[in-house]
Protein backbone atom coordinates (compact mmCIF):
# COMPACT_ATOMS: atom_id res chain seq x y z
CA UNK A 1 0.00 0.00 0.00
CA UNK A 2 0.13 1.84 -2.27
CA UNK A 3 0.72 1.05 -5.34
CA UNK A 4 1.27 3.43 -8.75
CA UNK A 5 0.85 1.88 -12.16
CA UNK A 6 2.70 4.32 -14.54
CA UNK A 7 2.11 3.76 -18.79
CA UNK A 8 3.36 5.65 -21.08
CA UNK A 9 4.65 5.39 -24.22
CA UNK A 10 8.10 3.82 -25.17
CA UNK A 11 11.83 5.89 -24.89
CA UNK A 12 12.61 7.21 -21.72
CA UNK A 13 15.92 5.72 -19.71
CA UNK A 14 15.95 3.59 -16.89
CA UNK A 15 17.45 6.17 -15.20
CA UNK A 16 14.64 8.43 -16.37
CA UNK A 17 11.86 6.23 -14.61
CA UNK A 18 13.73 5.27 -11.99
CA UNK A 19 14.41 9.45 -11.03
CA UNK A 20 10.53 9.87 -11.45
CA UNK A 21 9.70 6.85 -9.32
CA UNK A 22 12.12 8.52 -6.39
CA UNK A 23 9.78 11.30 -7.28
CA UNK A 24 6.35 9.88 -6.93
CA UNK A 25 7.65 8.02 -3.64
CA UNK A 26 8.29 11.22 -1.94
CA UNK A 27 5.38 12.67 -2.59
CA UNK A 28 3.06 9.71 -1.69
CA UNK A 29 5.04 9.52 1.62
CA UNK A 30 4.68 13.27 2.05
CA UNK A 31 0.71 13.88 1.13
CA UNK A 32 -0.62 10.24 3.00
CA UNK A 33 1.78 9.62 5.76
CA UNK A 34 3.05 6.40 4.73
CA UNK A 35 6.68 4.72 4.87
CA UNK A 36 8.42 4.91 1.98
CA UNK A 37 9.14 1.15 2.34
CA UNK A 38 5.33 0.34 1.38
CA UNK A 39 5.03 2.50 -1.41
CA UNK A 40 5.97 0.60 -4.97
CA UNK A 41 5.94 2.08 -8.29
CA UNK A 42 5.71 0.11 -11.78
CA UNK A 43 6.07 1.13 -15.30
CA UNK A 44 4.64 -0.21 -18.74
CA UNK A 45 5.22 1.23 -21.90
CA UNK A 46 2.39 1.18 -24.35
CA UNK A 47 3.21 2.01 -28.09
CA UNK A 48 1.27 4.80 -29.48
CA UNK A 49 -0.66 2.70 -31.97
CA UNK A 50 -2.17 0.64 -28.76
CA UNK A 51 -3.00 3.37 -26.11
CA UNK A 52 -6.69 3.49 -27.10
CA UNK A 53 -6.78 0.26 -25.53
CA UNK A 54 -5.34 2.05 -22.15
CA UNK A 55 -8.11 4.50 -22.49
CA UNK A 56 -10.83 2.03 -23.50
CA UNK A 57 -9.61 -0.72 -21.18
CA UNK A 58 -8.11 1.79 -18.05
CA UNK A 59 -10.08 4.90 -18.21
CA UNK A 60 -13.33 5.10 -18.99
CA UNK A 61 -15.90 5.14 -16.17
CA UNK A 62 -12.85 5.55 -13.67
CA UNK A 63 -13.04 8.65 -11.75
CA UNK A 64 -10.43 10.54 -13.55
CA UNK A 65 -9.24 13.57 -11.61
CA UNK A 66 -6.75 15.11 -14.19
CA UNK A 67 -8.89 15.61 -17.43
CA UNK A 68 -6.75 14.79 -20.98
CA UNK A 69 -7.50 15.38 -24.06
CA UNK A 70 -6.66 11.62 -25.44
Amino acid sequence: MPHLSVKLYPGRSEAVKQAFADKLQDFVVKELGCEPNVVSVSFKEIDPEKWKDVIDDEIVGEEVYIESDF
